[in-house]
């Protein structure tokens, strides 16, 4: 397709002459893909591969119990927090006492600690569903659920107390523990005027100069959404060849051999696989109907195989993904994998999933944390909420208020008690990265991976120095190059910056080169 000259006649390709292909070839450098013949045969190159060791044995269920409630769960929470919280309030306010919310004493400052809870009006509730038998109409489906009468509140092993002050009711967070200043008023409202998170944790391994010698990358994809009516699948697997190295000249090929290892993180399966109608429907009339999720799951499993042929793949689960609802989702079942099961090189994980690859520790999740959060506040970056998350110290600080989550009753295992070096969350409007730093030199890079179906996205970290950059999948149609962009990317080419992120590496000649995204 790269040659103007080829024709077709009735149906048949008329192929360029030696004349034609000598002539559109002379000026390419032997190391590209579409080259003349060399009398010599390339050096091989390996694949980089990293030390690993996978650390989310506390996201997995070893004996589940659906029968407890969810009180002991915000028990666990803030009896672990607590003493941390005690020793931040020391350090900024020395001289202030602390006391618990059934010892208040009005117009008396005093530094409280308790877990925060937002009553909102339009939060859905159970009272929803069973409207459906007493003839209500439902409340309306929203994408965000916040309403100026949205009250906050702190409660600690005693009571609550309604928060009013120095806070911003429509960025607090359900389940967050904070430390707050103030003192109580007349009407038995607690008056903020400085609060606190606990901060980063403490990081094994804050000294990030060089952990490794040479560059080495992991890949970061998620959104593929296999399954959706407007599924294109060349994007796709035009990464998966120049992953694999059957795609690009010697350049690309020696860059994405230093790619030592790939996450997915989540919805690889698109939303419309999951078909609520059939479950509606008379078995009689869905016994020859194959589910769209079977198709979707073997092309997947294709893809997978192809991957782990030559590179060591994470799988994690996302909302549309086969696995269970709730958090931690639970690593997909090998068996839907039929034959990238076999190699060894393919791991199903968790979700939230956490490993340490050459020295580096690597905390991520599909991204249902923070969208959850961005239902009920007005916060709206995803980079900054996931921030706050580490800042709070908890992955998933609506579980289980708004967010489904298994009814823990001894433990959180959400609870952040190391500071990742790279903390990921998967399937975001868009591209984004931050260095973000704490107090005791603590440093964690923060991705927000965007969706690969609608912004053709893969992002690259590289384990020397923690730089972070998205390297964009385009397809050539006609003599045009462009991107197979569907919606929701990034707003603007400054916004994204993809002078300064994308690297440098082509898979077309030289001459056609210079339009690729």
């Amino acid at each position: 397709q790269h040659y103007k000259s080829i024709t077709f006649i009735e149906g048949e390709m008329i192929l360029p002459t030696t004349e034609v292909v000598s002539h559109l070839t002379a000026d390419i450098k032997s190391d590209h893909l579409i080259s003349p013949p060399t009398t010599t045969p390339p050096d091989p190159i390996d694949r980089l591969h990293g030390n690993y060791t996978n650390l989310s044995e506390r996201f997995k269920l070893r004996n589940k119990c659906f029968k407890r409630q969810y009180a002991p769960l915000y028990a666990a929470r803030l009896a672990v927090m607590r003493p941390m919280l005690e020793a931040v309030a020391r350090n900024k306010w020395f001289d202030v006492p602390q006391v618990q919310l059934n010892d208040l004493q009005q117009n008396k400052t005093c530094v409280i600690i308790g877990t925060i809870f937002k009553q909102m009006q339009l939060k859905p509730n159970i009272l929803r569903e069973l409207s459906e038998n007493v003839n209500l109409p439902p409340k309306p489906e929203r994408k965000r659920y916040t309403h100026q009468t949205d009250v906050v509140f702190l409660e600690d092993e005693t009571q609550r107390i309604t928060l009013i002050g120095n806070h911003e009711t429509h960025d607090a967070i359900t389940g967050t523990v904070i430390c707050a200043k103030g003192k109580e008023t007349a009407g038995g409202k607690f008056e903020v005027e400085e609060w606190s998170y606990c901060g980063l944790p403490a990081q094994l391994n804050s000294e990030l100069s060089e952990p490794v010698s040479d560059d080495r990358y992991v890949a970061i994809i998620s959104g593929i959404s296999l399954g959706d009516p407007q599924y294109d699948p060349m994007p796709l697997q035009l990464f998966v060849d120049l992953v694999t190295g059957q795609l690009g000249s010697l350049k690309d090929q020696t860059f994405y051999s230093k790619v030592v290892r790939l996450i997915v993180a989540g919805d690889s399966l698109s939303k419309h696989t999951r078909d609520s109608t059939s479950a509606k429907q008379a078995k009689y009339l869905t016994t020859k109907t194959k589910a769209a999720s079977i198709s979707a799951a073997q092309e997947l499993d294709d893809v997978l195989t192809q991957l782990v042929s030559c590179i060591f793949v994470d799988l994690m689960p996302g909302q549309f993904d086969p696995a269970s609802f709730s958090l931690p989702q639970q690593p997909l079942h090998r068996c839907i994998f039929p034959q990238a099961a076999q190699y060894t090189s393919f791991q199903s994980v968790t979700n939230p999933y956490e490993a340490d690859i050459d020295g580096i520790s690597f905390l991520g999740t599909s991204g249902q944390n923070i969208q959850n959060i961005q239902q009920y506040t007005k916060l709206r970056d995803s980079v900054k909420i996931a921030e706050t998350t580490l800042k709070c110290r908890h992955i998933a600080p609506t579980c289980p208020d708004t967010l489904g989550c298994y009814p823990y009753d001894e433990e959180d295992p959400f609870i952040l008690r190391d500071c990742p070096h790279v903390y990921f969350v998967g399937n975001q409007r868009k591209f984004d990265a931050k260095m973000s730093e704490g107090d005791q030199g603590q440093k964690t890079l923060v991705v927000s991976v965007p969706k690969f179906f609608e912004s053709n996205q893969v992002v690259l970290v590289n384990l020397k120095d923690l730089s972070c950059f998205p390297v964009s999948v385009a397809t050539l149609i006609g003599e045009e190059c462009v991107s197979m962009e569907k919606g929701g990317g990034a707003d603007s080419e400054e916004e994204m910056e993809e002078d300064e992120l994308l690297p440098d590496v082509n898979i077309l000649p030289d001459d056609e080169g210079d339009d690729m995204e």
